[in-house]
């Protein structure tokens, strides 16, 4: 589901881009990027509303910066960054280490957040990067832990995610409208509608679904 979604983001930007912008987006989002927004971005958000990759904004100097990641929701500009210690380090000299200052001191100028996380901290501790962005968004927007789709299901539907994540195999419906002492039928019509928000997804059968079993998403996001 991320990889379907991911290319329909890219497509859509690019389709709205041209010249050097357009060569921007095809080549600098790389692997790094993409990680980014596979690991951190899309567990903790679930979208990718107002996400911009590659992001161009004109500079003082008659010239262009270009942002890894730009987050346009009003009333805030968000810069996020993926700083890769190893490609800095091996291109850092004193004109190099001056752009970047300059850069960052524009942007910041201009009315933009600017939030950088290191490319070892995205590999090695994606769970911290998460909460990251959770608390920078809440800070801004007002969006907290309750904000996320665990936090807005039905008490039923968080019995049956807590089943899930207990149980930690597939389950049947059978097995929900046990634990919640509900009909069959009921059980069926919520387990629907978590599969309807990529929280679970089937597991056996293809025209009656015989059992369900948690998505990566469910996994991530789901809070107890």
């Amino acid at each position: 589901m991320f990889e379907a979604r991911y290319e329909e983001w890219l497509h859509r930007q690019k389709r709205s881009l041209r010249g050097e912008a357009r060569r921007r987006l095809a080549e600098g989002h790389s692997h790094n990027e993409k990680l980014f927004v596979e690991t951190v971005w899309y567990p903790a958000i679930g979208n990718f509303d107002d996400l911009y990759a590659e992001y161009e904004v004109r500079s003082y100097k008659n010239g262009c910066y270009y942002m890894d990641f730009a987050y346009l929701r009003p009333p805030y500009r968000v810069c996020w960054e993926v700083d890769d210690f190893s490609s800095h380090a091996k291109n850092l000299n004193r004109r190099t280490h001056e752009y970047h200052l300059d850069r960052q001191n524009e942007l910041v100028l201009d009315g933009w957040i600017v939030f950088r996380i290191s490319l070892d901290k995205i590999r090695e501790r994606p769970r911290a990067c998460q909460q990251f962005v959770l608390q920078s968004m809440g800070k801004l927007f007002g969006l907290t832990a309750m904000d996320t789709p665990s936090r807005s299901l039905a008490l039923e539907q968080r019995e049956i995610m807590r089943l899930a994540r207990r149980l930690q195999r597939p389950f049947t419906p059978a097995e929900a409208s046990i634990c919640l002492g509900v009909s069959d039928r009921y059980v069926r019509e919520l387990l629907q509608e978590l599969v309807q928000l990529e929280l679970l997804e089937a597991a056996g059968g293809r025209v009656r679904i015989r059992s369900y079993r948690l998505t990566e998403y469910g996994a991530r996001v789901y809070i107890p």
